[in-house]
């Protein structure tokens, strides 16, 4: 794992928060690994998160054996709690390992629970629940695009994966949820975001932190839809989102990272915006009752 000094030193590296806003305009196909049985790799991937949550109080690990079409495969979940502040904490969801094959995303998002459990200055006043893999079947011999996990998901299928991250859903009514996302076509960090609010007041002063240290894509914050509308639209091509009837809606931010960076870059970018879309969200929360 990097030095978590360095990581914090990137933090102090701000630069004034550029105009970074565009439309909504976004396409991000995964390609498909080539034939490799990743699981061991996986394994290895999520392993120290694993050792770090033993005799843990701040980070508490769980395994969820399923089972699809006859084969056996297990889902990792950590609840990563953060310094007490004021009243109830933020509960919020990070989804990574969508993309298939792309273990750098789920490499980065151990990285980044263990450095943000060795500084819990950093998530005060957050419960984050964290799922490194999403797309399970991405990470086999017979790897499936995320498209699959997409198409059982619009359906409300009855397979396990789909079940247990519908549950996780409706279960944590999540004040938020964090996607951390690849695109093989980007250049540079970017993110979609449903509110103006939120993109103005959140994402974009902490891509502007990223920025200081590493790209940002041309388009780097677009705002998606938020009306009723879009979020059926959404659910009807498998988006991770909660049910219709949870509510209220958490906010939504999708991270993506340019692939073709190195797994260090990569893993300080998602660091470094992680780490300020929390707390600005967090002042952002403070301050509401005043906007």
């Amino acid at each position: 794992m990097r030095d978590a000094r360095r990581r914090l030193s990137l933090l102090s590296k701000t630069m004034p928060a550029k105009r970074l806003l565009t439309s909504p305009t976004h396409s991000h196909a995964a390609d498909l690994p080539d034939p490799v049985d990743l699981s061991s790799d996986l394994a290895d991937a999520l392993a120290p998160i694993h050792a770090a949550a033993v005799d843990s109080t701040s980070l508490i690990a769980s395994r969820h054996p399923i089972t699809l079409s006859g084969r056996d495969y297990e889902l990792s979940k950590f609840l990563l709690l953060g310094q007490r502040g004021g009243g109830a904490p933020i509960r919020l969801g990070l989804f990574a390992g969508f993309e298939a094959g792309n273990l750098e995303s789920i490499r980065a998002t151990a990285d980044l629970l263990l450095q943000l459990k060795a500084s819990p200055a950093l998530t005060r006043d957050y419960a984050l629940l964290a799922y490194p893999v999403v797309n399970i079947r991405g990470f086999t011999e017979e790897a499936t695009a995320l498209s699959d996990f997409e198409r059982r998901f619009a359906r409300d299928s009855a397979d396990q994966d789909v079940q247990f991250f519908q549950g996780e859903l409706r279960r944590w009514a999540f004040n938020g949820i964090l996607s951390i996302r690849a695109d093989l076509n980007a250049h540079g960090f970017h993110a979609t975001v449903r509110s103006e609010l939120l993109a103005n007041e959140v994402v974009i002063p902490a891509l502007a932190v990223a920025a200081g240290a590493l790209p940002l894509a041309a388009q780097a914050v677009k705002v998606r839809p938020d009306d009723r509308y879009a979020r059926a639209a959404d659910h009807a091509h498998g988006r991770l989102i909660p049910p219709a009837d949870v509510r209220p809606y958490p906010f939504e931010v999708e991270l993506f990272a340019p692939r073709s960076r190195s797994s260090d870059d990569l893993a300080d970018g998602i660091f470094l915006a992680v780490t300020e879309i929390l707390r600005h969200y967090r002042a952002l929360v403070a301050h509401a009752p005043d906007l």
